[in-house]
């Protein structure tokens, strides 16, 4: 048996800066998932993820809006 192929990992640009204002709470560990890249990754599946991760983010930011506006009025 020989060594397992390595795995290329890239660093995308993204999250806060130092002068964005905190948003109250970290983002859980078990929210942050490695992807594995090169020829055998699964691509589409990660798009996927990513997507329907995307949904459920707009729907909790829509329904906080939502909230905030019948309070406000």
């Amino acid at each position: 048996m020989g060594d397992p192929p390595e795995l290329p990992l890239k660093l995308l640009k993204g999250g806060r800066t130092d002068d964005d204002p905190p948003t109250g709470r970290p983002l859980p560990r078990e929210a942050l998932r490695v992807i594995p890249g090169g020829p055998a990754g699964d691509l589409q599946a990660a798009i996927e993820e990513t997507v329907q991760a995307a949904r459920k983010m707009r729907q909790e930011i829509e329904e906080r809006i939502a909230k905030a506006l019948e309070e406000l009025f």
